[in-house]
């Protein structure tokens, strides 16, 4: 190539939303600090025909120094077109959350990790009932200690439905939907850092397709957010598969990460050439990563 206490490893509702490409929806001034939070929107929903439950801000990100405080808003808002739809009693918590090296986003008892913040977050209310076609507001203040390491504090606002305000009807069929959603919040301490590199390349195939592996590794304190593109070329040097420019999941401060991506196409027996191009983010140069991929 060039150059624990864990509660559940399940995605929620809404995961794909909270980690991938958004535009900011808004910069918000902070209290006591001037924090500036960052608002990426996402939306789950149900079928059309059907009740829906959005929650808006899925991630917030909020750079503050320490000892410093602010308040951000999370809303709910209960979408439905059934005009008997009834209203549901919602629980929020706090949980600790990571992505392991393989992608997969955990979820912890909160306060159990290191880089917990979920400690410093008090949210109001703790429960409370949705009532279709109206917008409900939680709270979330976040006090950062004096003695805040630097770097980034990780924590997730779960919302979801109590079982006991799931009403059945007798002698009907019903399918009832239990919504559990995250918001999740990244408390960003300064003096910051971001430094990605390019650890290993791997290419396989299979009968479906090949497999793509960069491991990622960011040695910096802070998330970065990757954008990469992949190609396989011929022995003739023509491009025969590639995946488009986009972006990869977040590499958290001091992690690793070994990304599967799929290129669903077959190739002839031969030998070619996987390249793989990111640029970190991080103020560095764009990184090209080579290896071969025999087909048999």
């Amino acid at each position: 190539m060039n150059h624990k206490a864990r509660m559940n490893k399940t995605p929620l509702l809404l995961l794909l939303l909270l980690f991938a490409s958004s535009a900011v929806a808004a910069r918000a001034q902070g209290q006591a600090g001037g924090a500036a939070a960052t608002a990426a929107p996402a939306q789950a929903s149900a079928e059309a025909g059907a009740d829906g439950i959005a929650l808006a801000p899925a991630r917030v990100e909020l750079e503050m120094q320490p000892g410093s405080e602010t308040t951000v808003v999370v809303n709910l808002d209960y979408r439905s077109s059934n005009a008997s739809a009834q209203s549901a009693r919602i629980v929020a918590s706090l949980n600790d959350w990571n992505i392991t090296r393989d992608g997969q986003v955990e979820f912890y008892r909160a306060g159990t990790q290191a880089n917990s913040a979920s400690p410093w977050l008090i949210y109001s209310p703790a429960e409370t009932t949705v009532e279709p076609g109206r917008t409900h507001s939680i709270r979330v203040t976040v006090t950062v200690p004096k003695e805040a390491a630097p770097g980034d504090h990780l924590a997730a606002l779960i919302v979801e439905q109590r079982p006991d305000s799931i009403k059945f009807t007798q002698n009907r069929r019903q399918v009832v939907v239990r919504y559990r959603m995250a918001c999740v919040f990244y408390i960003k301490v300064p003096q910051l850092t971001r430094r990605g590199s390019l650890q290993n390349l791997q290419a396989s195939v299979d009968a479906s397709g090949l497999t793509v592996v960069p491991t990622l590794r960011n040695e910096g304190n802070s998330v970065l957010r990757p954008v990469s593109s992949a190609k396989v070329l011929d022995a003739a040097g023509r491009t025969v598969a590639e995946l488009p420019e986009g972006e990869s999941l977040p590499v958290l401060g001091g992690a690793e990460l070994s990304q599967r991506l799929r290129i669903d196409k077959q190739l002839p027996p031969g030998t070619y050439t996987v390249k793989y191009r990111i640029d970190f983010q991080d103020g560095g140069r764009t990184t090209e990563g080579v290896t071969d991929l025999i087909v048999k």
